[in-house]
């Protein structure tokens, strides 16, 4: 009783308001409602900002999906419909994790994929090719990011949940918005934070989302273990060549404190340091992160990170595993990454390719977040893939 109770609660505070526009409404929801049930949906393709170029539609969602508890709790997207379908049949499903834009509830990406940025779509060159190929575009935001709670960041296997769970969301969206269905296959893909939830979401797959069939993942500048880059924190480091490394630093500690209550974070950290941390939890990346650039790592904590259980913790919610993979992989990496180290990532596609998971891995002259020609050879090498149709 007490279940049906919170649902229906859930979807009378997350449907639309009666009367906007073509807002779908909210299934019959009941106790037994699961992951990737859709709560409500919103056609906001003449909203600013949210159409990029290819799309016939833009759909709002809110669907259920977990958090760091395990909890099914209402999660964000959008699915964008293509103007065309060049392959024929069902709908090709592809599912983006966007990279590192913020914990609070303003940090939204997936409703803005039509801004623009000096009169040029800020995503056209990178989603554009696939809407033009005919694939849905089903992108999800993270637990937390929109939604109940402080969005637990860099917790990947929640992460890896809320992408698949937008992918079963998006196939009942398509269903009510378009004649033409949404199949049963799907590619994850994301840089960044989204290239870990993108990996994730694969290992997951198979056990999480039988129902579904995880075609390949694609993921570039994929952090394969966060905690690398913690355990080296400790009172008077200096500076080091890491971009808004405060800044990263203090989200995976705000994320840790959302994800596991019983570490104490705090006993960890200066004055300065609780300050960053409370305020990474509200703060999006464009504005915090030029606000953490006047201090280094050092400064914010008593006693170094890897003493006690916190590098562990970081560990075990961040690190991508090495093994249990089904669908190929490409895994592309700029070689002068400095927040997604190459040699971490080349260890540990090394390591997952040992226990027989089917990676091409293609490295690049680049830094940390690839340009939009990562997309391009993403699209050609998922179109060699072994799709229904």
């Amino acid at each position: 009783m007490l279940g049906a109770l919170l649902i229906g609660v859930v979807a009378l505070l997350w449907s639309p308001l009666p009367g906007s526009p073509t807002a779908q409404a909210a299934p019959s929801l009941t106790s037994k409602a699961g992951a990737g049930t859709v709560i409500s949906s919103t056609d906001i393709t003449d909203q600013k900002d949210a159409r990029m170029t290819g799309a016939r539609q833009v759909i709002a969602m809110t669907y259920l999906s977990e958090n760091a508890q395990g909890e099914l709790i209402p999660v964000r997207g959008t699915v964008s419909i293509p103007e065309k379908n060049p392959h024929g049949g069902d709908y090709r499903i592809f599912a983006w994790a966007h990279g590192t834009a913020g914990l609070g509830d303003g940090c939204t990406v997936t409703d803005r994929m039509g801004v623009r940025v000096d009169g040029k779509e800020r995503w056209h060159d990178w989603m554009g090719p696939w809407l033009d190929d005919g694939y849905v575009i089903t992108a999800t935001e993270y637990a937390g990011v929109g939604g109940p709670g402080v969005h637990p960041y860099a917790d990947g296997e929640m992460q890896g949940k809320n992408v698949i769970d937008s992918v079963r969301a998006a196939r009942t969206v398509v269903a009510q918005y378009s004649d033409t269905r949404a199949g049963t296959d799907y590619l994850t893909s994301g840089g960044s934070q989204g290239g870990q939830s993108a990996v994730w979401a694969g290992h997951l797959a198979p056990t999480y989302a039988p129902e579904l069939h995880n075609v390949g993942v694609a993921a570039s500048s994929v952090p394969v273990d966060t905690s690398q880059l913690l355990k080296v924190v400790a009172p008077g480091v200096p500076p080091v060549a890491i971009p808004d490394y405060v800044t990263y630093v203090s989200y995976v500690l705000a994320g840790v404190k959302a994800a596991r209550p019983d570490v104490d974070v705090d006993s960890y950290l200066t004055p300065l340091g609780k300050e960053l941390v409370e305020d990474a939890a509200t703060q999006c990346y464009p504005e915090f992160s030029p606000s953490t650039r006047q201090y280094n790592v050092g400064q914010m904590v008593t006693k170094p990170l890897a003493e006690g259980p916190l590098i562990g913790v970081v560990h075990e919610l961040s690190a991508v595993p090495d093994a249990g993979y089904r669908a190929p992989m490409l895994i592309q990496q700029g070689t002068l990454d400095v927040v997604a180290p190459a040699p971490l990532t080349s260890a540990w596609v090394d390591r997952a390719r040992a226990d027989g998971a089917r990676i091409d891995y293609q490295t690049y002259n680049d830094q940390h977040g690839l340009g939009a020609y990562s997309e391009t050879a993403a699209l050609k090498w998922a179109n060699t893939l072994q799709w229904a149709r």
